[in-house]
């Protein structure tokens, strides 16, 4: 008696829930009608819980007080599952659509500060989020020609509070506004966008924290200009890097062997932001990763038949500031949904 009262209660509570939210225009109408039908099942589960026996046998539940429960519950948390994931479609969508539109407009008035072609240029595109600390030492160590094509620097400032904008500007660089963070995935895009916009033949990523040696530019993008590969990772490990912790050192092995074993292609440094790939090459790539976008880049390249190498870096720890990354645990569980979420489309 006291499950049947407490379902009737929820039922009850439910139903003036959906009701207030469905007034407010916050519900569809198909949402509104798994919801009553959800509250119908209870009500009538706490009423008269004989009528739902058919159906329930018919899902292979017994009669019986306790399956006839256990049934009610399955049933309940397969309709809460399916709104559940409805939200995360719309909230998805929404968020994508509002990107598109902070995007656009970030472009736009790239476009009016007289953003020019520079075509066969190596363009290096610079996401950064309150790095005003970090970027000079990153602009000026930056060579000017490299292979024989001109450097050009593009600073994606993605929502920075800081002075990241005016310093990157005072220093020479091509600089993106983007009014809302979205991630570096997401200001990377953004980069890639405008390079190819530029005409570049080249497009190099980096970051601006100061870990990455703008000087070995050159050592990225040789098997490019050798015409040897399409896409240049630097790894840290054929190189050199400081050990920041334990755990991301075992987690950069972990992910290595996982992202070699889904792409076939052997990778040693699964999430380093300094790589150099081809104007045609990042053309076929479809990104759509706001954060932990390395995993994308490399699983997409393999699916589409890249050549991808690997090239010794040195990885250095940042020059001053707080990371911006998340504590490691945070951080393997977003490259996790990362590379799923990458395989399965």
């Amino acid at each position: 008696m006291g499950l049947r009262i407490l379902g009737a209660v929820v039922a009850v509570a439910l139903a003036a829930f959906a009701a207030a939210r469905y007034r407010k225009n916050e519900l569809r109408r198909g949402e509104m009608l798994v919801i009553a039908l959800v509250t119908g099942a209870l009500g009538i589960a706490a009423v008269a819980p004989d009528t739902l026996d058919p159906l329930l046998e018919a899902l292979g539940f017994e009669r019986g007080q306790e399956r006839r429960i256990i049934g009610l519950l399955v049933i309940s948390n397969l309709f809460t599952l399916g709104l559940l994931f409805r939200g995360f479609t719309r909230d998805d969508r929404l968020s994508t659509e509002l990107g598109s539109l902070v995007d656009y407009v970030a472009l736009k008035r790239l476009e009016e500060d007289g953003f020019a072609r520079s075509a066969g240029s190596c363009a290096v595109v610079i996401p950064a989020y309150n790095e005003a600390e970090n970027l000079p030492s990153v602009l000026v160590d930056l060579p000017s020609e490299v292979a024989g094509m001109p450097v050009r620097p593009i600073v994606v400032a993605d929502g920075c509070t800081d002075a990241t904008e005016q310093t990157a500007r005072r220093l020479g660089a091509d600089v993106i506004r983007r009014d809302l963070r979205r991630g570096s995935g997401a200001a990377v895009r953004l980069g890639y966008e405008a390079a190819l916009r530029s005409g570049a033949a080249i497009v190099v990523t980096l970051d601006a924290d100061g870990q990455h040696d703008p000087r070995e530019i050159g050592r990225l993008i040789a098997p490019l200009v050798a015409q040897e590969a399409d896409m240049v990772q630097g790894s840290r490990v054929l190189g050199s890097f400081e050990v920041e912790s334990r755990v991301r050192k075992h987690g950069v092995t972990l992910f290595a062997r996982l992202l070699t074993t889904l792409g076939r292609t052997k990778i040693t440094d699964p999430s380093t932001g300094y790589r150099a790939m081809t104007a045609g090459a990042l053309r076929r790539l479809d990104l759509k990763q706001d954060q932990f976008y390395v995993s994308e880049v490399i699983l997409d390249a393999a699916r589409k038949g890249l050549r991808v190498v690997e090239v010794p870096i040195s990885l250095r720890r940042r020059a001053g500031g707080v990371t911006k990354k998340p504590a490691p645990l945070r951080y393997a569980w977003g490259f996790s949904k990362a590379v799923v979420r990458t395989w399965l489309r």
